[in-house]
């Protein structure tokens, strides 16, 4: 028996949703202390794009996402594996969640923060 897939209407995701999801996945990730402000010359260039804690994301002409992730991290970890696994965390969470073709992930390491004794 086959199935034929009928569409009941539009689905649409907020990108505010997006640099949420984009969030708790790098949050997620070992090493990661907190999101890192978005610098102010670089949130003054993308005035128009979606902003929040830490996470700048662009959305192209077709539906393709650029996210830029700004975190400080734990000066115990590797900080380039980390990056990657930032990377992976997010595209594997992004795509799961709501299917965006990811372009980039750019991770920025801001600032590396040391646990005072």
């Amino acid at each position: 028996m086959s199935e034929e897939r009928q569409s009941l209407g539009r689905i649409e995701v907020a990108p505010g949703v997006l640099a949420t999801i984009a969030q708790y996945a790098a949050l997620r990730v070992e090493g990661v202390t907190k999101m890192a402000p978005i610098p102010a010359d670089v949130a003054r260039l993308f005035r128009r794009e979606v902003k929040q804690d830490g996470v700048l994301l662009e959305i192209g002409e077709q539906n393709q996402v650029k996210i830029d992730i700004y975190v400080i991290m734990d000066p115990q970890v590797n900080i380039m594996e980390a990056s990657r696994k930032i990377q992976a965390a997010v595209l594997e969470a992004v795509d799961t969640m709501v299917g965006i073709p990811v372009e980039a992930i750019n991770v920025h390491v801001e600032d590396v923060i040391y646990a005072q004794e």
